[in-house]
């Protein structure tokens, strides 16, 4: 045990000689994954978007009508930039996007309230931009309806019926709402939080497949091999070492970020958040060796983590819920460990369920770290031929070519 966890050890130094040599590590390493955390977490840092333009044409010019513009300026998501005088003038800045809606009040509102007629009060707003067309469309619909119940009550009043009969007439059922677990809509809880992990996972797997390809391509993997005394385990143990224990480290700068500057709520304890962390890290360099030993050139190695790990983005089911996925693509998503992440932080560090919740996610996560065992004599013969499959390839271009001429 003591000379294995030597050889694990000199690996590890010969890596760290091997990173330190080339600029290359330190950007995809450090550099890079830093940015795009301080990048995504600086975006959504207000936690949800605010004051968006919209526009008002006001046809009716009455005190009614000006009161319905203060309040709805004064909404959370709206601002009202711009007093326009017509439809058509509303239309032209919507398609400019200058604005992302307005509301239209019709000429005679203040009259048609009055004598008991229904005015129309037109809203449109911009819902190609779903967050933002959702934000407002909440906003003001709630607004105009507040106001509505507001003037309806007026009108009962002064016809002098009873304040609880009015509210039953005004609202026959009254809702009783609850926020669970992100009652401010914080996009830190709901989008940093997920594609912190997915921007890192990127990295993990692209340094992991790298690391490993670079020994085949340059032919130094003899040396390294003969380090391990040829035991893979004891090889790949030494070479991801200094990469675990930096992007361990990344994870816990990422989490200090999501908990301490964004303060995301963290409602387990301590070291369920670290243990998480240190699986996802451990799932993803496993991935990264599966792909490698999968397809032992470099380049095509490369080719297939690009693929696999942009996929995440769109599969895991942040975006769109994985459950109304067509059932391929659901299935799809499972074989994302960022999949399990996102269910072990909502459902066990957001939501403060117990531990069997995530059970099986956890049980996911180390199935992938158990991946490269199904590869691992793949990727020996590999280290041992160095780049057997690219020479191959080579001699069956070359035995082509030499028939043709």
């Amino acid at each position: 045990m003591k000379s294995t966890i030597n050889r694990i050890l000199a690996i590890a130094r010969r890596e760290v000689y091997r990173m330190s040599s080339r600029k290359l590590y330190f950007l995809a390493v450090l550099v890079f994954p830093v940015l795009s955390m301080l990048f995504f977490a600086s975006v959504m840092k207000e936690g949800l978007p605010t004051r968006l333009p919209i526009a008002v044409v006001d046809l009716d010019q009455t005190v009614t009508s000006r009161k319905f513009v203060r309040n709805i300026d004064a909404t959370q998501s709206s601002s009202v930039v711009m007093q326009l005088n017509s439809e058509n003038e509303a239309m032209s800045e919507l398609r400019k996007t200058n604005i992302y809606g307005f509301v239209m009040f019709p000429r005679n509102m203040q009259a048609d309230i009055m004598a008991g007629r229904q005015p129309v009060v037109s809203f449109y707003y911009q819902n190609a931009f779903i967050i933002t067309g959702g934000l407002i469309q909440n906003d003001i619909t709630k607004m105009l309806h507040t106001l509505a119940a507001g003037v309806n009550i007026q009108k009962r009043e002064a016809m002098g019926i009873p304040s609880q009969t009015m509210m039953a007439n005004v609202q026959p059922i009254k809702m009783d709402t609850h926020l669970l677990f992100n009652p401010t809509t914080s996009y830190p809880a709901y989008v940093t939080s997920i594609m912190l992990p997915i921007m890192l996972q990127i990295f993990i797997v692209m340094i992991t497949v790298y690391s490993i390809g670079i020994e085949i391509k340059e032919r130094t993997s003899h040396e390294w091999l003969k380090m391990a005394d040829k035991s893979m385990v004891v090889a790949i143990a030494g070479k991801l070492l200094p990469y675990t224990i930096i992007f361990l480290i990344l994870m816990t700068f990422q989490n200090f970020i999501l908990y301490r500057v964004l303060m995301v709520p963290l409602n387990v304890n301590m070291g369920w958040m670290i243990l998480a962390s240190g699986i996802f890290v451990l799932a993803y360099q496993a991935i990264g060796v599966f792909f490698i030993g999968l397809l032992p050139m470099m380049r095509h190695a490369l080719n297939l983590t690009a693929f696999y790990t942009i996929l995440a983005l769109s599969l895991v089911g942040f975006s769109f819920p994985a459950e109304a996925m067509l059932p391929p693509f659901r299935a799809w998503a499972v074989l994302f460990p960022a999949r399990h992440y996102m269910h072990i932080f909502q459902t066990q560090m957001l939501a403060g369920f117990e531990v069997w919740y995530t059970a099986w996610s956890y049980l996911f996560l180390i199935l992938f770290i158990l991946l490269p065992i199904t590869i691992l004599g793949r990727l020996k013969s590999a280290l041992i031929y160095q780049d057997f499959i690219e020479d191959i390839h080579k001699n069956e271009v070359l035995t082509k070519y030499h028939a043709e001429t």
